[in-house]
């Protein structure tokens, strides 16, 4: 028994192609005739399997000099010696049978070494890629999605940026109403704005709903922030509400703080996350936006930032508490140690590999939730009109020889995120 004839014949199944119906016919004799043994038949049907183009070099030539040795035909290594003159190179595909017929000529371990030296050059190889950091799931605070649209008319209209449309509904927030101890208990964004406007008044948390809400809703990646002070299981006035935003042309998370109207920055005026601000020794200034009075005691609103946790997360490297000043229960979906781990970089991509137009292609696969597309060397990746939409995060690759590089970006409503680079080469 020809031992390979299971794995060639397989392989034959895989990859034929359409081709005439004798071809077809004279593949299914060779394949019936490895498999019995039937090393005269294999051979005779020589002429016809030369004429198989596809797969003569790599199966055929080697099949018909191992039966030849079979039967004892001189010569037999040079159908072998064809198909590596001819670029021959799978040698594993026809083993043990190859070297039980051929591995006692003085000359075999040249002849693998040959056919080892067929492979070629890979015609692509991309050697470089971004990768997102590892981070715990996000989780944005949003309105339902059939009342976004109605809480989007009651917003101010977005800015060119999504910084200065951030500060702008920062301030809008911010003056709705005059801060008040009273809950909502339930309801969204717009129940809130909704009582608002027939005279109530609330406190921070549904500052922050509206503010993150609203954020969301104008594709500025938001959620809520709870603020505790040190000692929070115990006492009153131990916590505060707040909001936070990726900013895509700052590229970095902001905290944002819907009742005073204000975000924190540092001693250059740059704005602050919430771990840079838990990390900081002495308090950040608060830089007001809206119309409300500057904060008049930096220090004691500075004592917040003792623990927090976001929508989703919750991070404690000494311990978690999870109750509050009057015994309530302080939930969260997810514990962590280390603040990073919520904080993923909405500008990272993730590369996919696809065919488009049967050639290999890229696909840009953005961390931001509301990326609309990709960019390729700054500028966006075009589709047809009525292509899918994830053309617009595909690029085909170039594939002339030598090494490529491009700069490649998520795309949203308020421009291009931060590129990452992309390499490959090509043979």
């Amino acid at each position: 028994m020809f031992a390979t004839a299971p794995a060639v014949t397989t392989l034959i199944r895989m990859t034929q192609a359409p081709s005439s119906a004798k071809l077809a016919r004279v593949r299914t004799v060779a394949q019936d005739a490895m498999r019995g043994a039937r090393w005269w038949t294999l051979l005779d049907l020589e002429k016809t399997l030369r004429a198989d183009a596809e797969f003569w070099r790599d199966l055929w030539a080697p099949s018909l000099a191992i039966a030849a040795h079979k039967v004892g035909l001189k010569h037999a290594r040079a159908k072998l010696d064809e198909a590596i003159g001819a670029g021959f190179h799978q040698t594993d595909l026809f083993e043990p049978e190859l070297s039980a017929a051929f591995g006692a000529d003085p000359d075999w371990a040249e002849v693998l070494e040959r056919a080892k030296a067929n492979v070629p050059a890979p015609p692509l190889r991309i050697t470089a890629w971004p990768q997102p950091a590892a981070a715990a799931p996000l989780r944005l605070d949003r309105i339902e999605a059939h009342r976004e649209s109605q809480l989007t008319t009651r917003l101010p209209r977005p800015a060119a940026g999504a910084w200065q449309t951030a500060r702008d509904l920062l301030a809008w927030t911010s003056a709705r109403w005059r801060h008040a101890n009273a809950r909502i208990n339930t309801g969204d964004a717009l129940d809130v704005l909704e009582q608002v406007a027939n005279g109530a008044r609330y406190s921070c948390v549904e500052y922050s709903i509206v503010l993150a809400q609203g954020l969301n809703a104008l594709k500025i990646p938001a959620r809520r922030v709870w603020l505790r002070r040190g000692d929070y299981h115990d006492g009153v006035g131990q916590g505060h509400a707040v909001a936070e935003a990726w900013i895509d042309d700052l590229d970095r998370w902001v905290l944002l703080d819907g009742q005073h109207g204000a975000y924190w920055a540092d001693e250059d005026g740059r704005p602050l996350s919430l771990p840079e601000l838990q990390a900081r020794e002495r308090p950040a200034k608060p830089v007001h936006v809206g119309p409300r009075r500057a904060i008049q005691d930096p220090g004691l609103w500075w004592a917040y930032f003792a623990h927090a946790s976001v929508t989703g997360a919750a991070w404690a490297p000494d311990g978690y508490v999870p109750l509050f000043q009057d015994g309530q229960v302080l939930p969260t979906e997810r514990l962590l140690r280390d603040a990073a781990e919520a904080y993923p970089c909405l500008s990272d991509v993730a590369i996919g590999v696809t065919a488009q137009g049967g050639a290999p292609a890229v696909r840009i696969r953005p961390e931001h939730p509301y990326a609309i597309g990709g960019t390729w060397n700054g500028d966006p990746i075009t589709a047809p009109p009525k292509a899918p939409a994830d053309r617009r995060f595909t690029r085909e690759l170039d594939r002339r020889p030598g090494e490529h590089k491009a700069e490649v970006a998520a795309l949203t409503p308020y421009g291009p995120l931060a590129s990452r680079e992309l390499r490959w080469t090509a043979a």
